[in-house]
């Protein structure tokens, strides 16, 4: 926060502190405090900032990274660019109530190359009890199940398609009592009468006897397709924005999801959004079936736009992608500090906001710039950095220097 550019550690140790950055390296690379304590602490304290009764949003967020030390890294989607490169992933929960938001738990996702291979984990530090392969799913799964026992009162779970395709994580939701709005891409299939499960009879005498069970009397049908149906829109107001209100297009009907591991049915909200234009069509499952009241539905359905925000707040006021970091205790500490960080922010807003409703995120860090001024640094000073980086990058590229002529000479 008190850098204003790239906050990497030479930077930090720069601008705001008398260690260097080899003591900011140690702190983060090497040494043994437990970043899982520091997580209990924020995931137990953060939701009470904002207030009971908040939505629970998954979701993930990708940083781009070089060559192939830094742990978890592979070439995989990246959300942050939006396409697939070399990057990795972590999935994070956050909380989020009426616009304050506030990011609680994250795991970082481990590609099955990974796991498979044991002198990378080894080089990476990565825990024993940490090297089985887990989806992303159920990393998302794990920090559900973490935010109950916690304690945290939240009224529903928010994710977008990738964890709504996923039929399995939804069952457990609903054996959870828990309620979701969970987005699921057009091509995804519902039923739209109450399906019937039986094992259908055989065709006369011959064939064999049939013995799986099917639904028995309807067919599934693809979500866009639902779409054609709709023939009267209602315009649904969901929020203030930045340019106004934020007006939508919004259709529900109750459809019946699939699991192919379930057989009896599953009743779910089916809600189709669009912009006023007809562009931009999502398609979201809600297990809230009880609720009638399509104003609360596309409201519960719009939560997840918050997640953004949130992920924007901790990569330019918390430098969430700014590290340099390879192993995994590395990174595990340094997200448990952006997540502090952004717990910090929280608090002092929440103070800021008994003044007035305007402050936002960013007076915040300006304010705490004033009173933890950076470093006034004198013309020697300068003089001892511009060298000390001419040195690093001279040693740096006689490293690689090393490293290619060693490659050479293995492939010979």
């Amino acid at each position: 926060m008190i850098c204003t550019k790239r906050r990497h550690l030479t930077e930090i140790s720069t601008r705001s502190s008398e260690i260097n950055n080899q003591a900011f390296s140690h702190f983060l690379s090497q040494s043994p405090w437990d970043y899982r304590l520091l997580l209990d602490w924020i995931r137990s304290n953060g939701w009470k900032l904002i207030g009971k009764n908040g939505v629970l949003i998954i979701d993930e967020c990708g940083t781009p990274k070089s060559g192939r030390k830094s742990v978890g890294v592979h070439r995989q989607y990246c959300g942050n660019l939006g396409k697939v490169e070399n990057c990795q992933v972590g999935v994070f929960l956050a909380y989020v109530k009426q616009g304050a938001r506030i990011l609680l738990d994250f795991r970082l996702y481990l590609p099955y190359c990974w796991i498979a291979d044991q002198n990378r984990c080894d080089e990476a530090g990565i825990p024993e009890s940490e090297r089985v392969f887990r989806t992303k799913s159920e990393l998302a799964y794990e920090m559900i199940v973490q935010a109950v026992r916690t304690g945290i009162r939240f009224r529903h779970v928010c994710m977008d398609g990738f964890y709504g395709t996923k039929p399995w994580l939804l069952t457990r939701l609903e054996q959870m009592k828990i309620l979701f709005v969970a987005d699921i891409k057009a091509d995804e299939y519902v039923y739209c009468s109450e399906p019937k499960y039986g094992i259908p009879s055989r065709n006369g005498n011959k064939g064999r006897k049939k013995s799986k069970v099917v639904v028995t009397n309807t067919s599934s049908i693809r979500v866009d397709k639902i779409i054609e149906r709709i023939t009267k829109w209602r315009t649904i107001r969901v929020r203030t924005s930045t340019k106004g209100f934020l007006d939508v297009k919004f259709f529900a009907i109750r459809v019946w999801r699939i699991d192919k591991e379930v057989q009896k049915p599953l009743p779910v909200w089916l809600l189709i959004r669009k912009e006023l234009d007809d562009s931009d069509v999502k398609y979201s499952l809600c297990n809230a079936i009880h609720i009638r009241s399509w104003g609360k539905l596309v409201r519960m359905q719009s939560e997840r736009y918050w997640v953004e925000r949130i992920f924007q707040d901790s990569i330019d006021l918390a430098g969430m992608v700014d590290y340099q970091v390879r192993n995994w205790n590395a990174w595990h500490h340094h997200m448990s500090l952006v997540l502090l960080a952004m717990f910090w922010i929280t608090k002092e807003l929440d103070v800021l906001s008994e003044i007035s409703k305007d402050f936002t995120r960013q007076d915040v860090v300006q304010i705490i710039r004033l009173k933890l001024p950076q470093k006034i640094l004198s013309p020697l000073t300068v003089a001892k950095i511009i060298l000390e980086n001419h040195k690093n990058r001279k040693n740096s590229r006689r490293s690689r220097m090393k490293q290619k002529t060693k490659l050479r000479h293995c492939s010979l």
